[in-house]
């Protein structure tokens, strides 16, 4: 059988309010579908067909909605898509190096 332990904090963590969402995201959740909604009208009075309004209405919630709802690793998703374009740097050094300073104790 395989034994897993978990910390109290698991189990003790609470959503952030409404739906698990923190003031802030709710606050942005809310300006993004304002901004949507007087999109639709303001573009409505142009005649434009309702697939493009829908289109840019899609796009325009994204970005906000990406900037102040949707947080992975604590970033927003602008910041975390750009932290994850950056090159993975790792330093590595040869074999001997890692291994000259283990020594048994035993022999």
């Amino acid at each position: 059988m395989i034994k897993v332990e978990l910390t109290k904090n698991v189990f003790n963590q609470r959503g952030g309010g409404l739906f698990g969402l923190k003031p802030i995201q709710i606050v942005f959740a809310v300006i993004a579908m304002a901004v949507g909604g007087v999109t639709v009208l303001w573009l409505m009075q142009y005649g434009l067909s309702i697939d493009l309004i829908g289109w840019i209405v899609f796009i325009e919630m994204t970005i906000i909605i990406g900037l102040g709802v949707v947080r992975p690793s604590g970033k927003n998703l602008f910041s975390f898509l750009l932290s994850s374009l950056k090159p993975d740097t790792r330093y590595f050094c040869r074999e001997e190096d890692v291994f000259d300073d283990a020594v048994l104790e035993k022999e």
